[in-house]
């Protein structure tokens, strides 16, 4: 912190009293020439050597206005056609006024700040060349560089804020001059005028801004870096030729006054094209990626990470963002699990997606509309109020601080926990939008949580409300007359939930109230606490309109003292939630035994039953007979029943027959010996059980590729083939997708895989079983078909067993796409047969003995080889028979085999055998 001390005075008293008092702490120059974060090897230190992961936040539209923050997308895109239109709207001067409080409001030292506070380590400050020189076409000298004060004493300001908060700073040329790309709004970039690429003089431009920052910001250890050029965009003749040759002069012009600070550089494509990279020209060099709606797997990332290990730098994610918390919270995981630092983008803006959200006040939006031409001119003076309002708008104390966002990016990343949005009590309304803070699958679990356009080509608003929070649950605003807090949860799928962080004063059985409306028939929901249900399900009515709200109660929750995490469960999704409370408490004891909920295992093998109070007789009073389970009306025979382990509210009812997807399960009670205490459990019957067990699908049938149970390894994208929708890529060896399906006769079935590879051939393996046993039934090569979208049906024949299980689709070798897969019943003859050699081979599925024939073939010695599916060599024999032979095969595993025959006389066949 002195070492900062000290060069602020360097910029603000003057070099000679700077060298004055640098020269009486003379044992600083030590720390002064370690102090810059900096490149070793692969990774990012600091000056003390430890390593640094950068967590960081874009700027945003402070130094460059980007349309779609500024309210104006379609109408003014770029920075120079709104300047454009306010002057045309109310001159000159007032537009110069209105970026005066633009640039003292957007972004402050309270920014700073705050993002220290939050836990972010680095400001990423996206600069527009103008607030540092003049356009080329403005200087009263060509090839001379006029400079503006206003941008340098701007980042003067915000490298003391970031200094005082020991944060670093990394200059961000995000508006180079004349722009760097044909993407218009990322750099102001006016296609009337020559671009970067086009323009020597441009080049010259920004070869010298960077040269003016560097030897300003030399000596300055708070600064983080220098990253040359954000996200070029250019067709260029020569690949990237261009790109690289300016890159290398910047960098050139900065190590003539700063050997001291990093340098980020970005490929074309929006920074992730590094076609064409020549040998790194600089020893303290990073690589920068963006990353935006794409699936945030290990692949996503491994572009980047191979340049890291093969050129030998560090590499940086420069900017993500505009997407869900759940997305967030994924790649901020993934890329701190690879040691890769991040900056975020941006700060604040309209909307839910960033830390702070900007109001927009709606003569600004007036204004936009008179532009639009669907507004009346609103005149100069209420249009120049409107533009300041909106400039206003934007100073920290004016935004909404999205805690869920930072919450996604700082502590969910390292942690599954949840936590309170807020703790609410007993007797007050719990608002459902304001469910616990945490990720998807333990705060809350919704059908849509991220947008993945990137991938899919298909937009999914995560938030279909747009309001309030930046999760997948979909949240509007509320106009219930009754109390709330601005916002309803809407849009309600079936297994939809939220949890909330209530605080229970006594232990109690309380009133649930909940307040909801639909439009259509209503909807089922239930509370758990801990796993276990405390109510039964709860129909909830249609109201005849989405904000027509009616209150709905349930009498009898038991609720116990402290704190409680409560979730609401949509068993049925159909209605929007305004709040539930909990209201009248009553001594437990006046409450019946009676049961829940009950549901299935995911295995199909168990029933739990969920009961209001604790069971406390033993497990050797519970009978068997007292309980009947049926399936599809059908009985199921039941082989134990006892009190779980983990509660003794529930009971744990196994039965001899696994149940099945699909079926209506029925529990029914006729007894009277269970008792919680004094009171006996009150009978039932034909109690709904909840279907558990995932999705199987009934082979013969054609199932998608992307309706996997388990996929490791492989990628969903968008299909061009007949029918649209998704197909599974980029397959490599070891990847497998899992399907679970149901096969109600065995026998030989054809297979048709919908396939597309640019691989000259590739090879999967048709796996069955459970658990972590399977058997291999078929071996499948799949030959080129010209493009990774040029699709082509292959067929194989294999032996499928009887029953429920596992069908594995595993990628022995190469690369190539699925579509789909279809299984179709084959004619069974338990022979494999070539008449034209008079071979056969039967039975085929086989089990300890296979006989082999092989026509009229006379004489000599034959050996007949068994090759796993893995073309390994596992049995052997050799006989001399003419044209007949039984092979005992007791000692072969259940899966599939090639079979191969030699003769003397040079007979060979080989044939397919699967061992069952």
């Amino acid at each position: 912190m002195l070492l900062f001390l000290l060069l602020k005075m360097n910029r603000q008293v003057g070099k000679t009293l700077f060298l004055t008092i640098a020269l009486q702490f003379f044992t600083l120059s030590m720390l002064f020439a370690q102090g810059f974060l900096h490149r070793n090897g692969r990774y990012i230190y600091d000056g003390s050597g430890k390593e640094v992961i950068l967590r960081g936040i874009g700027t945003g539209n402070w130094m460059l206005q980007e349309g779609y923050m500024m309210q104006t997308s379609g109408v003014a895109n770029t920075q120079y056609e709104f300047r454009a239109k306010l002057v045309s709207t109310i001159g000159e001067a007032k537009t110069d006024s209105f970026y005066t409080v633009w640039l003292d409001s957007h972004f402050r030292r309270i920014d700073v700040d705050s993002m220290k506070s939050w836990g972010f380590n680095n400001v990423r400050v996206a600069m527009h060349y103008k607030w540092f020189t003049l356009p080329i076409e403005k200087e009263p000298v060509a090839g001379q560089q006029t400079w503006l004060d206003k941008g340098f004493t701007m980042i003067d300001s915000l490298l003391d804020w970031c200094g005082d908060n020991q944060m670093y700073l990394i200059l961000d040329l995000h508006g180079a001059p004349g722009g760097q790309g044909k993407d218009a709004a990322i750099s102001d970039y006016d296609k009337t005028k020559p671009s970067l690429w086009e323009s020597q003089a441009n080049k010259d431009k920004t070869i010298a801004l960077w040269r003016k920052l560097a030897e300003r910001y030399s000596d300055e250890p708070w600064i983080g870096g220098y990253d040359l050029i954000n996200e070029p965009n250019w067709s260029f003749p020569n690949g990237n030729t261009p790109l690289w040759d300016l890159l290398k002069q910047i960098t050139s012009a900065i190590r003539e006054v700063d050997k001291n600070h990093l340098i980020f550089i970005e490929g074309n494509g929006f920074a992730n094209d590094y076609n064409g990279l020549p040998a790194i020209w600089d020893d303290n060099l990073a690589i920068s990626f963006h990353k935006y709606w794409n699936y945030n797997t290990q692949e996503s990332i491994n572009f980047a990470i191979n340049l890291r290990n093969s050129r030998n730098v560090p590499i940086w994610m420069g900017e993500s963002g505009e997407n869900s918390n759940n997305w967030f919270t994924g790649l901020i995981e993934l890329l701190e699990k690879n040691r890769i630092g991040w900056s975020w983008w941006p700060v604040k803006k309209p909307g839910i997606n960033n830390p702070l959200r900007v109001t927009v006040n709606s003569d600004y939006t007036n204004l936009v509309n008179f532009w639009k031409g669907t507004a009346a001119n609103p005149g100069v003076d209420a249009a120049f109020k409107a533009v300041l309002q909106f400039a206003i708008n934007h100073r920290l104390e004016n935004c909404y601080y999205q805690r869920d966002v930072v919450d996604a990016m700082i502590r969910q990343p390292h942690s599954t926990e949840t936590i309170p949005f807020k703790i609410f009590k007993t007797g007050e309304p719990i608002f459902g939008a304001d469910y616990n803070l945490g990720r998807t699958g333990f705060a809350y679990f919704d059908n849509d949580t991220a947008n993945f356009h990137g991938s899919t080509n298909v937009y999914t608003a995560w938030n279909q409300g747009w309001g309030y929070r930046n999760d997948g649950v979909d949240i509007e605003i509320c106009k219930d007359s009754d109390e709330n807090n601005g916002f309803n949860v809407g849009w309600t799928g079936n297994n939809e939930w939220m949890e909330y962080t209530v605080e229970v004063d006594s232990t109690a059985a309380y009133t649930l109230n909940v307040r909801s409306a639909s439009g259509s028939g209503g909807s089922k929901i239930r509370l758990e606490i801990r796993g276990q249900s405390v109510t039964p399900v709860i129909q909830l009515p249609g109201t005849s309109g989405w904000q027509r709200w009616q209150t709905s109660t349930y009498q009898g929750v038991i609720l116990e003292k402290g704190i409680n995490k409560i979730k609401l469960i949509f068993d049925q999704g159909g209605s929007n939630l305004n709040y539930f409370s909990f209201s009248t408490p009553v001594e437990v004891e006046e409450l019946a035994f009676k049961n829940l909920y009950a549901e299935t295992s995911n295995d199909g093998k168990t029933v739990f039953l969920t009961l209001n109070k604790p069971v406390t007789s033993p497990n050797s009073e519970l009978n068997i007979s007292e309980f009947t389970v049926t399936i599809n009306n059908n009985s199921v025979e039941i082989s134990e029943i006892t009190i779980d382990d983990k509660s003794s509210k529930v009971l744990v009812i196994k039965v001899n027959d696994p149940l099945f997807y699909g079926g209506t399960i029925k529990l029914s009670y006729n007894g009277n010996n269970i008792f919680s205490d004094e009171q006996a459990l009150e009978m039932f019957s034909n109690l709904t059980v909840a279907n558990k067990l995932p999705v199987r699908y009934n082979l013969p049938g054609r199932i998608q590729s992307e309706n996997y149970y388990y996929n490791n390894g492989m990628v969903s994208e968008t299909c061009t083939d007949t029918g649209g929708g998704f197909n599974m890529g980029y397959a490599n060896p070891g990847d497998y997708l899992d399907y679970l399906v149901y096969v109600p006769s065995a026998g030989n079935y054809k297979f048709n895989f919908r396939v597309a590879s640019e691989r000259s051939s590739s090879q999967i393996i048709i796996r069955v079983g459970e658990g972590n046993s399977f058997t291999a039934v078929d071996t499948v090569t799949i030959t080129g078909t010209g493009g990774w979208q040029t699709w082509k049906t292959i067929s194989s024949t294999a032996f499928l067993p009887e029953g429920r299980y596992t069908l594995r689709i595993y990628v022995r070798s190469g690369e190539f796409n699925t579509n789909w897969f279809e299984a179709a019943k084959a004619p069974i003859t338990g022979i494999e047969t070539d008449a034209i050699n008079g071979f056969r081979i039967y039975p085929n599925p086989a089990n300890d003995k296979v006989t082999i024939e092989t026509g009229g073939l006379q004489g000599g010695e034959k050996i007949v080889t068994f090759y796993n599916a893995n073309g390994q060599i596992v049995q052997t024999n050799k006989y001399s028979e003419p044209n007949q032979t039984e092979i005992d095969i007791s000692n072969l595993s259940k899966g599939l085999y090639f079979v191969e025959i030699k003769a003397g006389n040079g007979f060979l066949k080989t044939a397919k055998l699967v061992v069952w």
